[in-house]
């Protein structure tokens, strides 16, 4: 038994320390921490949402001036035709952009196939005759020099040519004649090989093999967003077949600047490449957070068609890095990025090329991670030792200034430094401990309350007992009158409930107050001298006069009790039983004489319910009358003594009254007496009715 008891004391101990506000708090704090670690998709999505809202631009964000898209427009097909153009057109767009000083061209178009606009290979089959009717062998030999024309200008302009890595073996693997970038490396304290973290490709569609002999530069186009479906950051990088190649947009860089060879910084704050005199940080997989400027066409288009007539001014290229994209309808490929849902995918490198050019990409740091779950940590830890002390006021200021200075802190690391630091994982934190533990709070405050709650109930009973057993100290007979007489009054006051006049006023509060203020209705007998009090006879008018005096008595009494706990104290009712339970509905009753409504409805309660156990009960100047007998002098009383609505409640439950009679009987002789008289009652009836 002892041993048992050891145990349930252990565990309500053990239950009492997990409830409390600063070990939960530390608990949901590691909890929540490592949803840091694990990154769920919830707590992703949010750092992707808290990252957009730090790098949005201001409307007059500064743009590059350098970065050109040439733009094969709406403009460019109706003066030149359907795409896809011929090569030699193509050929000669590049040879305009060289003759025009342009730095380089990053063309973000593939061309894996044969020149198929100017004639089709099913034309080998067409009969000779007819051949030479329309010219074909003109046309053929034309075709021919259509690619070869293309990249002989791929060459002269040292254009950069776009391809596209796979990521699922194909069955028919391409050979392709590639260009890997020299990756030279600089390491101080990092660890691992250059090129182990970066994305490995399986495959690869590239372009016509003398396109890609004839191009001194080729580059990846290969984008992809994060898991909500948006385009943050793109890789620079990428590894394939044990070789390393740069993206489109790297390639440019590299083609602009004149180098073919890249240094990789490595070291203990993370990765980067120099490029010129540059750096490019890197993320994991060699990827960069691109900074965009604003919403798409940002940057200067340019008409194809307006190149090829010669529009635009000889000097208007000058030193520019260009991409040729297409924006006509139905050719053109968008992207959702931070700042625009459809942003044209040509414009992504020019992109890359301006946050080279300003110097300002996006950085998130490799301790990213880990600092903001430290963080967490810490900031979780702290406000949960701090809530146990403080008022509610300054817990819901720490908490709300917490987060202000947590998000205002990542502001100012990017506004500084162009850190992608999240505190959207602190923050997470800050705020589950407080939504959880002023809710542990409340909840303790509640069952503290609850408590105080029962305690002051007992105590209120307990002061209206000892107050009520004064009067039975003076009068013996008085104390199973208390104890019926209370629950009379419950009683009707609940079969009063439903009435429309006098419900609204009998509530659960009032009806329970009325109950435990009944025994109080004759206090003022403690007043009275004994002489009048225990006299057995009937008491003469000067007696009786003297004994009209216990309502005021008791009135006073309670009334100077009251005065001390309130107005809205539980004595309210007691004092208007003590003092009105004597009136009568006609007004002929003490000590004031109300009439009707005037007579509180405790005091009218009262006055049927001490009446009737008057009634049933054997006094020392009267014997005990029977229920039914009590019953026909209250129904005569209807109107004159007592309220008519009381009345009328009263004979709906008068069952439950004498009920409440034979368990509290003031003695065995007085509960002998209600059974007999009520069984010469039944007697009485079955004989009336022949039986």
């Amino acid at each position: 038994m002892v041993k048992a008891t050891s145990h349930s004391g252990i565990a309500a101990a053990a239950k009492r320390n997990l409830l409390h506000p600063t070990l939960l708090g530390i608990l949901l704090t590691i909890i929540l921490s490592l949803t840091g670690i694990f990154k769920p998709t919830f707590l992703e999505f949010l750092d992707y949402k808290a990252f957009d809202a730090l790098s949005a631009p201001s409307p007059d964000a500064e743009i590059s001036p350098v970065p050109v898209v040439i733009d094969i427009d709406e403009k460019s097909l109706k003066a030149h035709g359907q795409w896809p153009w011929p090569r030699y057109k193509i050929a000669m767009l590049l040879n305009r952009l060289y003759a025009m000083g342009v730095r380089a061209v990053g063309i973000d178009i593939m061309f894996p196939e044969k020149d198929r606009s100017v004639i089709d290979p099913l034309s080998e089959d067409m009969p000779e005759d007819l051949k030479r009717n329309i010219g074909i062998e003109t046309i053929r030999e034309f075709a021919r020099h259509s690619d070869r024309l293309f990249a002989e200008a791929v060459s002269k302009t040292s254009a950069v040519l776009g391809f596209q890595f796979q990521f699922e073996s194909s069955p028919e693997d391409m050979s392709c004649l590639l260009r890997p970038v020299t990756l030279n490396v600089m390491q101080r304290g990092g660890s691992g090989l250059p090129g182990e973290d970066l994305i490995e490709a399986a495959s690869i569609v590239c372009n016509l093999d003398e396109l890609t002999r004839a191009a001194h530069s080729t580059g990846f186009f290969n984008v992809s967003p994060e898991s909500d479906g948006i385009l943050r950051s793109v890789p620079l990088l990428m590894k394939y077949k044990g070789e390393i190649y740069p993206s489109l947009s790297l390639a440019v860089l590299m083609k602009a600047f004149n180098t073919n060879q890249l240094l990789l910084h490595r070291d203990p704050n993370g990765d980067s490449l120099r490029l010129a005199d540059r750096n490019i940080p890197l993320g994991s997989g060699g990827r960069i957070w691109v900074n965009f400027r604003g919403r798409g066409k940002s940057f200067s288009y340019i008409s194809a068609a307006d190149v090829l007539s010669g529009k635009i001014p000889s000097d208007a290229l000058t030193d520019k890095i260009a991409f040729l994209g297409t924006s006509a309808a139905g050719l053109k490929e968008f992207r959702s990025t931070p700042t625009d849902p459809i942003y044209p995918g040509v414009e992504v490198h020019a992109t890359v090329i301006d946050n080279f050019l300003r110097s300002d990409f996006l950085v998130r740091p490799f301790y990213a991670s880990v600092f903001e779950v430290i963080l967490a940590l810490v900031i979780g830890t702290a406000f949960a030792v701090i809530f146990n002390r403080t008022s509610a006021l300054l817990t819901f200021l720490v908490a709300s200034g917490g987060v202000i200075g947590l998000w205002t802190s990542s502001v100012l690391a990017f506004k500084t430094a162009n850190l992608l630091l999240s505190p959207v994982l602190p923050i997470l934190v800050l705020v589950t401990n407080f939504s959880s533990l002023t809710l542990l709070k409340f909840w303790r405050e509640e069952k503290k309350a609850k408590r105080r709650t029962r305690q002051l109930a007992l105590a209120q009973e307990a002061i209206i007992e000892s107050m009520a057993s004064l009067t039975e100290t003076r009068d013996p007979e008085t104390g199973g009158h208390i104890k019926r007489t209370q629950n009379y009054v419950r009683l009707l006051a609940q079969a009063l409930r439903g009435s429309p006049k006098h419900g609204p006023q009998l509530d659960d509060e009032a009806i329970d107050l009325l109950y435990k203020s009944a025994p109080l209705h004759d206090i003022g007998k403690v007043g009275v001298p004994d002489r009048i009090l225990l006299k057995p006879g009937k008491l003469s008018e000067k007696e009786f006069e003297e004994m009209k005096k216990h309502t005021v008595i008791g009135r006073d009494a309670i009334h100077a009790t009251e005065r001390k706990l309130g107005n809205k104290s539980f004595l309210r009712f007691a004092q208007d039983i003590a003092y009105t339970h004597h009136e009568k509905w006609n007004g002929s009753g003490y000590p004031q004489g109300l009439r009707g409504e005037e007579i509180p409805l405790c005091g009218r309660l009262m006055a049927l319910a001490d009446t009737y156990d008057a009634l049933i009960s054997r006094r020392v100047y009267k014997p005990p009358l029977t229920h039914e007998e009590a019953v026909k002098i209250i129904i005569k009383d209807k109107g004159t003594h007592f309220d008519p609505d009381i009345v009328d409640a009263f004979l709906a439950v008068s069952e439950e009254f004498r009920n409440i009679a034979y368990e509290r009987a003031d003695s065995e002789e007085q509960h002998f007496f209600n059974q007999k008289t009520d069984l010469v009652q039944k007697i009485e009836e079955q004989f009336l009715h022949g039986v």
